[in-house]
């Protein structure tokens, strides 16, 4: 049972060096991709910008307008913060390729007259050092945009802000936006805040309205001693709207240093930092760094802390670490959700798991399922790391649960070996804790000594000698048909999302 061709030290030999090969081909995957991101950063295409009336914004019918420069765009957010101009009913349309460090994106990088905007000297060097950006709208619902913003498939590059003290009006191109965004890029973006209170997220601060085909490049840095949720699209979305075709690449680095102890349930994301949304096609590859003292943080390759809507077709193929450095509260992490309370399903994660410090809450897909959750459809391929003290739970597929009796995961495999420095009675390949309603959920030999926590076996979870025996991974993740094979070996030969 233990020694020959099949037995268990021989597939878990195999089972390590098949992850091994995998963190390799993933570092040369994310190495080309951080290639060409580069690549494509540096050769975009801002061109001479022409415009016969900067700092206005060109009309192209009764409800469209257009932004032809930077100087468009900043009397834009002007227009929407100071004067309290809607554009309810309209479109605003992006005209060009922007970039803040390109004098061809201002029709004059140096002109120094636009203090009633709230720059003074020189725009391009106001734009670019200091505060930086003025965002658009402001938690005034009288003074937000309610129309539609359409980047008609074209970007704004080297967003910068630096948000040194309490502003609540800043985190983002939006502050709080009330318009459906949509068809935009936000190209190295560098967005850094210190402060007791913020919420940030590339597009925007918080949103009340969709965000579809959108993307974020760059980093986004937040240290804060309160509240401080952290989204590389959206830090808070709210009305339970919908995140639908976008991708994150933005490194985001968030450290939270509250002084006293107490539980604020900050959400961090690659694509959402929390709130009620429906999250759909949407991955992330930008590496999600997570440091908290005295206060509990929920990290997600996608989305941090879910309480509404759902999450489909998503992955995440980044690393993700948490340091859950807190005496009474911690870290929630995992690849896709570190806490949901709705539905997730028809999702992967291939990236590396990494939870340092104390009062861990790990999981390959999921770190939390509370309520009602239900998890379907899943599968993860990535290492759970984890060096602690005090490692709460974990799991290879999800981590903990907190109430509800109708929680139940659905059609679950793990390959992702569990590697940690101190044990503990609560992991398990598949879940951390047994609830009791699991229904054909697969492990791989090797990858944990049960598969489920405490328990150890549970029904409905159950253990395979080898990845090649039945049923396969696609067989059991498929129902929806959301997943197709990997022919171009895309996610090192484990199913891919039908889109991918």
């Amino acid at each position: 049972m233990l020694t020959g061709e099949n037995g268990i030290l021989t597939q878990a030999q195999r089972a390590k060096e098949k992850t091994e090969q995998a963190e390799k081909n993933e570092m040369s995957d994310l190495a080309s991709m951080e290639s060409l991101i580069n690549e494509y950063q540096n050769n975009i295409n801002t061109p001479q910008v022409t415009d016969e009336n900067p700092g206005q914004l060109e009309k192209k019918n009764d409800t469209t307008f257009v932004i032809n420069s930077i100087e468009d765009l900043v009397f834009f957010s002007y227009d929407v913060t100071t004067k309290g101009t809607t554009y309810e009913g309209n479109t605003v349309k992006l005209g060009t390729n922007l970039d803040f460090n390109s004098d061809k994106s201002y029709i004059d990088a140096n002109r120094t007259d636009f203090d009633k905007y709230g720059y003074s000297g020189p725009l391009k060097q106001a734009l670019t050092t200091g505060e930086g950006f003025k965002p658009i709208g402001s938690q005034d619902l009288a003074n937000s945009f309610y129309g539609t913003f359409d980047g008609d498939n074209k970007a704004i590059c080297s967003l910068y802000e630096n948000i040194n003290k309490d502003d609540v009006a800043r985190g983002g191109l939006f502050v709080a936006t009330y318009g459906e965004i949509r068809n935009l890029g936000l190209v190295n973006v560098n967005i850094t805040a210190i402060a007791q209170s913020v919420s940030v997220g590339g597009i925007a601060k918080t949103s009340y309205n969709n965000i579809y085909n959108c993307y974020v490049t760059g980093s986004i840095n937040v240290t804060g001693s309160s509240w401080t949720p952290v989204g590389g699209l959206c830090g808070v979305m709210q009305e339970k709207a919908n995140i639908e075709n976008c991708y994150n690449l933005a490194n985001i680095n968030v450290t939270n240093i509250k002084e006293e102890t107490g539980d604020a349930d900050i959400g961090c994301g690659g694509i959402l930092g929390q709130g009620n949304a429906n999250i759909n096609k949407c991955f992330n590859k930008g590496k999600i760094v997570a440091k908290i003292v005295n206060n509990t943080m929920m990290v997600g390759g996608i989305c941090g802390h879910l309480d509404g809507g759902y999450i489909k077709n998503c992955y995440n193929s980044a690393t993700v670490t948490a340091n859950g450095n807190s005496q009474e509260n911690g870290a929630y992490i995992a690849g896709i959700a570190g806490a949901i309370s709705t539905e997730l399903s028809n999702c992967y994660n291939s990236g590396e798991i990494i939870g340092t410090e104390n009062r861990l809450i790990i999981g390959g897909i999921t770190g939390n399922l509370y309520n009602n959750a239900t998890v379907n459809n899943v599968f993860n391929i990535g290492k759970l790391t984890i060096n602690a003290n005090t490692v709460l739970v974990a799991g290879g597929i999800n981590g903990s649960t907190d109430g509800g009796s109708n929680i139940n995961m659905n059609y679950a495999y793990n390959i992702g070996i569990i590697d940690l420095e101190n044990g503990n009675s609560e992991i398990g390949s598949i879940s951390g804790v047994d609830f009791k309603k699991f229904t054909n959920c697969y492990y791989l030999k090797g990858t944990y000594d049960v598969g489920v926590g405490v328990s150890g076996t549970t029904t409905g979870v159950t253990e395979c000698d080898s990845i090649e025996d039945f049923p396969s991974v696609l067989s059991v993740v498929n129902g929806e048909k959301a997943f197709k094979e990997d022919t171009n070996n895309i996610n090192n030969g484990y199913p891919i999302l039908d889109y991918q």
